[in-house]
């Protein structure tokens, strides 16, 4: 339904901007056009009030999925007719009497269809049921106090913002059918569960049978007791996914005897959705003020509780938080001081930095590893918390649960055996791994699998049908509910965006780029009053995140928390997937098998292959189709004909792509992303240039090294990425006219060479926020100089020269810096650094390659921001000991030295680096030998978390790791060392 409610809000749109354009008076259907927009104005928001509902009944369901398709059906119509009026113009058009005739004519019948769709909803009487029939809407009931503390957090009412990041409080309060998880409230005094009971009939799997099971509680229940310990920490959040555990750990936590001893009164409160104040302070009475009656005689239940708790020191829990407003109403009730504490668990990371400020008051739960997912697995199938495994005979690994206490000697003796064969731990990995290592999940499908035949074959199934196991399967529905609770509570226009994923089949490793372009492309975010659809796909990107319906991959996170890239876990992919199939969005076909289909479905996505186009493509309309994403090897997919709907054309990574494959690309008029990273094409066709609607063109990592000179023609692109600035850094030659697309923001690598006249046409690119340049040289650095001053809005800049003195021509001839400049990278000898650099206060990142720098960085050691310093191969000319003063670099978070074979030593003076976090030091095979330390100071690296180290065989390489763990186990928070070998050269 959500995405109707986008499709129909931007046809609403598309229908005023018909009338105000006099299409419909110059057609004679300018009522008509009028009675569409009102009337699809009242549809769209009876599609919005049904969409923050969950319980309707199956008449609705049918009228929704006809309004699905007549939003289908009427954009598919003027997407159609604005192609044709934008190839032949409107004089044309009108002067030809069949083309006008059918334009109105059809015009007609979709006023006809809407007259019906309409008329259906009051006919049957439409209505959206929750909980009995009773409607919720939690914004209409915020008080205000709740706006009033709403407006503290930047709230701005018509952009639904906070602090920059997109979040619809009031959408995302909406109610749902309570899980059995948070039915549960805990009584500290009987250690059971309290009035809200868990109904046990419903299936033979319920969370209390499993979390005995639960592993990898001890440090994670260590940490969290410190923080809650820990002086001014009146409010902890702990958060992560729905399933991870939280909710386990919080128990653990709120019955151990170092918080018995700190805390005199405690209570366990699920938080229920919608939320009633009422419950909530009578479930607290009942927990914390046993002698009401005699206290507070004459007072209310919640006078009660606050007068009762004012000078109290107590331990409240708040399990399953979900929105702003439920915090604001229960925190005025619950006086702080006293020394008492607030534990809230929560999925929404964006709730939790607003509720712990600041953010080392928030504890993140994480995955399990591999070692603990099998650890719970075994415990769950097999049902006991001490166990020997044995597979096909050989003796593996003892267990024991993280909560026990071994009380003899002779406990070990009574631990169960546990006889596999290696086929079945295989198995077991698959089926660990599909559960995305999630506790609950791992938990509750093992405790099913304690049902069931203990057999490779058992296992096999389950793993191969999955999925459809925890979908349908009622004693498995826990692990569902809690995903879709997560998926329920989020604001309408984040739905779609979530169900769009669903296009990546691989859902790995996922450029938060290639997703917030795509987004752009297909409509899924759009340009506000005061903001780009680019930040506000960012937004998105990072509310998913805050949700944990997405999570960030742990290759791509930098030290300035900027996520480059995310995963999306198995099970939740599988929900999305489902959802979108659902909404009739996505059509996804794997080595010929139809996974999903449907008869109007959105998005195409092809899988595996090489497959026959004919037979797959034979029960697929795409006529209808708005992308195309494949995955694998490269099939006879591309019917360009048939597909003129399409605006998102995604071959990222195919292989067996050829040239030949993209010749009648100009057919897709309507294209405004193509993908082609890291294939092997060569040249791009000239029919790119009839792309007039392209926005997006990614040919970075490809064969090709020249851009053909229609790419001039295309006025709306904005984003171009084309060469590697890895290793090589080569970019493509760019045709002259390159002047001429004044939309680019992003633009590289581009190869200029040593044309003067090109250099001066990219003057007019004053739109550039990201700009990548290689190949220039002495003779035409300075109009590259003349470049840089004129880009206001330049906030990343790569530059590789093609001699040894462009850079150093280019840099030194710059006479108005990139004040708003936050990433640099530079691949060519420098030298110097320019007296200017001192000035880019907003700098966060440097990479230095091959610049043979003779002097120390002292240019860029006091800047404020900066917080990545990359110095890698050649950075430095003979240079032997890398000196850091006192003071110097006060931001920097994570440095990397790799490759700077004469350097010898670093040393470091106390208050500098003082809040560096990562160090790497990679190939500096001289770092050492000479001085067996090698790194002076590390006792001032107060913050330093990890370190990592890539060093030799040698002797002297083992004495030097010898030497930095003695130093590192010095300081008190302990950092880890990671150390890997590689064969230095001779």
């Amino acid at each position: 339904m959500d995405i109707a409610v986008i499709a129909l809000k931007l046809i609403v749109e598309k229908a005023a901007s018909a009338i105000t354009n006099e299409i419909g008076s110059l057609l004679g259907v300018e009522q008509e056009l009028v009675f569409i927009m009102d009337e699809l104005e009242i549809i769209h928001a009876c599609l919005q009030d049904a969409s923050t509902m969950i319980v309707k009944d199956k008449v609705t369901t049918i009228w929704i999925k006809q309004v699905q398709r007549l939003a289908s059906e009427l954009e598919d119509f003027i997407k159609k007719a604005n192609v044709h009026l934008g190839k032949k113009g409107w004089l044309s058009v009108m002067g030809s009497v069949t083309k006008r005739d059918q334009i109105a004519k059809k015009i007609r019948e979709l006023k006809t269809t809407i007259e019906v769709v309409s008329a259906r909803k009051q006919r049957y009487k439409l209505s959206y049921k929750e909980y009995g029939g009773h409607t919720y809407n939690e914004s209409a009931s915020t008080g205000s106090i709740a706006n009033a503390e709403e407006r503290k957090l930047q709230y701005n009412p018509s952009n639904k913002e906070y602090d920059g990041h997109t979040y619809d409080e009031s959408a995302s309060t909406g109610s749902i059918a309570n899980s059995k998880e948070r039915k549960l409230w805990y009584n500290p005094s009987y250690k059971e569960y309290g009035d809200h009971t868990y109904d046990e009939s419903d299936s033979t799997v319920s969370i209390a049978d499993v979390e005995h099971y639960i592993v990898g509680l001890d440090e994670p229940k260590r940490e969290l007791v410190e923080l809650i310990l820990k002086e001014r920490g009146e409010i902890i959040s702990v958060v992560g996914m729905g399933g991870i555990g939280k909710t386990t750990l919080v128990r653990e936590v709120y019955g151990c005897q170092e918080l018995r001893d700190e805390f005199k009164y405690f209570a366990w409160v699920t938080v229920q959705h919608p939320f009633k104040e009422d419950e909530f302070m009578e479930s607290l009475a009942r927990q914390i003020v046993y002698d009401v009656q005699e206290v507070l005689p004459k007072k209310t239940v919640k006078e009660k509780v606050i007068e009762y708790l004012k000078h109290k020191k107590y331990l409240i829990v708040l399990d399953d938080m979900f929105s702003v407003s439920e915090w604001v109403k229960i925190k005025r009730v619950l006086p702080n001081g006293n020394g008492s504490r607030i534990i809230v668990t929560t999925r929404l990371r964006i709730l939790a930095e607003y509720i712990s400020h600041p953010s080392d008051k928030i504890y993140e739960m994480k995955e399990h590893s591999e070692k603990e997912a099998f650890d719970l697995f075994w415990k769950s199938v097999y049902k006991t918390p001490n166990y020997c495994l044995v597979v096909n005979g050989r003796y593996t690994k003892y267990g024991q649960s993280s909560t026990e206490i071994m009380e003899d000697d002779n406990e070990e003796k009574q631990c169960r055996t546990i006889a596999i064969t290696a086929d079945m731990k295989v198995q077991a990995g698959l089926i660990i791994n599909s559960c995305g290592r999630l506790p609950l999940a791992i938990a509750i499908v093992g405790s099913y699998l304690a049902t069931k035949p203990k057999t490779s074959a058992e296992w096999k199934a389950m793993h191969d049908h999955l999925s459809s196991e925890l979908a349908n399967n009622r004693d498995l529905g826990e692990v569902n509910t809690a995903l879709i609770s997560s998926y329920a509570h989020m604001p309408h226009h984040l739905k779609p965006s979530l169900m769009y994923l669903s296009v990546f089949h691989n859902h790995k490793e996922i450029r938060r780029s290639r997703i917030i372009r795509r987004w752009m492309a297909d409509g899924y975010v759009k340009e506000g009053r005061t903001k780009t659809a680019e930040k506000a796909g960012k937004g998105y990107f990072y509310d998913l995140i805050r949700r944990n319906c997405i999570q960030p991959s742990q290759t791509s996170i930098i030290a300035n928390r900027n996520v480059k890239r995310c995963n999306i876990h198995d099970l939740m992919y599988d929900l999305i997937l489902a959802k979108a199939k659902d909404e009739n969005m996505v059509s996804l076909l794997v080595d010929e098998n139809l996974i999903t289909m449907t008869d109007k479905g959105s998005h195409l996505v092809i899988a595996g292959g090489p497959c026959n186009g004919d037979k797959v493509l034979e029960r697929v309309n795409l006529s209808h189709v708005q992308s195309v994403s494949i995955f694998g090897e490269m099939g006879d997919y591309l019917r360009y004909p048939t597909m003129e709907m399409v605006r998102v054309l995604d071959l990222e990574g195919t292989f067996n792509l050829q040239n030949q494959d993209l010749k009648s690309v100009g057919k897709l008029r309507h294209l405004k992303y193509l993908g082609l990273r890291g294939t092997k094409i060569t040249t791009l066709p000239n029919s790119l240039g009839k792309l007039s609607e392209l926005e997006t063109l990614d040919i970075r990592n490809t064969s090709i090294d020249r851009l053909p000179k229609e790419l001039a023609k295309l006025h709306k692109l904005s984003y171009l990425r084309a060469g590697s600035d890895h290793f090589g850094s080569f970019g493509v030659t760019a045709p002259y006219g390159i002047g001429k697309l004044l939309s680019l923001n992003i633009f590289g690598m581009i190869d200029i060479g040593e044309r003067n006249a090109l250099a001066k046409e990219m003057q007019n690119l004053t739109n550039l926020r990201k700009l990548a340049v290689t190949g220039f040289t002495k003779n035409n650095g300075k109009t590259l100089a003349m470049v840089i001053d004129g880009l206001k809005h330049l906030k990343s800049l790569v530059l590789s020269a093609a001699d040894d003195l462009g850079l150093k021509s280019c840099l030194e001839s710059v006479s108005v810096p990139p004040k708003y400049l936050q990433s640099l990278k530079l691949y060519s000898i420098l030298g110097r650094l320019p007296n200017w650099f001192s000035s880019l206060e907003n700098l966060e990142k440097i990479h230095f390659r091959n610049t043979l720098l003779m002097e120390e960085i002292k240019a860029i050691g006091r800047l404020p921001n900066l917080k990545i310093l990359y110095m890698s191969y050649n950075s430095f000319k003979d240079l032997k000991e890398l000196y850091f003063g006192e003071d110097t670099f006060p931001g920097l978070q994570r440095m990397i030295l790799e490759g700077i074979k004469e350097l010898e030593s670093v040393l470091i003076e106390k208050k500098a680096l003082k809040k560096l976090e990562q160090l790497k030091i990679s190939k500096c095979w001289s770092i050492g030998r000479i001085d067996q330390h090698g790194v002076w100071g590390l006792k001032f690296l107060i913050q330093l978390k990890e370190m990592e180290v890539v060093v030799s065989q040698s002797e002297s390489d083992k004495t030097f790791v010898s030497n930095l763990q003695k130093n590192l186990s010095m300081l008190p928070q302990k950092p880890v060392l990671r150390v890997f070998k590689s064969e230095a050269p001779n």
